[in-house]
């Protein structure tokens, strides 16, 4: 279903975009972070912590003020809600998979040393 692999490419992309920049996140795109950490946290339980630690681990560094400010909008609110949407109606096992790989690559873009 091709359909279903479109929301899960944006989300992977943008959580990939987040790790790798030293600059400001949108509020769009903590919203799509956040949406699809959490919705990977409900939907395998054992790996909610790792799914917590890796939204802790992209926001390392960032003004708790500021990531509270972006929390508290309406797009950061839009955002959420239409990456769990997506991802809720995508089919179960490639959402599992992609979840899966999305801690690999957190994992792995942390793993690098920035230049």
């Amino acid at each position: 279903m091709k359909i279903g692999r479109i929301p899960l490419a944006i989300t992977a992309l943008v959580i990939t975009q987040l790790t790798l920049a030293d600059t400001p996140f949108s509020k769009r795109a903590l919203g799509m972070l956040e949406g699809t950490m959490a919705f990977c946290a409900q939907s395998d339980p054992a790996a909610a912590a790792k799914y917590r630690a890796q939204v802790q681990s992209m926001l390392r560094g960032r003004p708790e003020t500021e990531v509270a400010k972006a929390r508290d909008t309406g797009e950061y609110h839009a955002a959420y809600d239409a990456v769990t949407s997506a991802l809720t109606d995508a089919p179960k096992e490639q959402t599992k998979q992609t979840c899966a790989d999305l801690l690999t690559r957190k994992e792995a873009f942390g793993n690098e040393e920035k230049k």
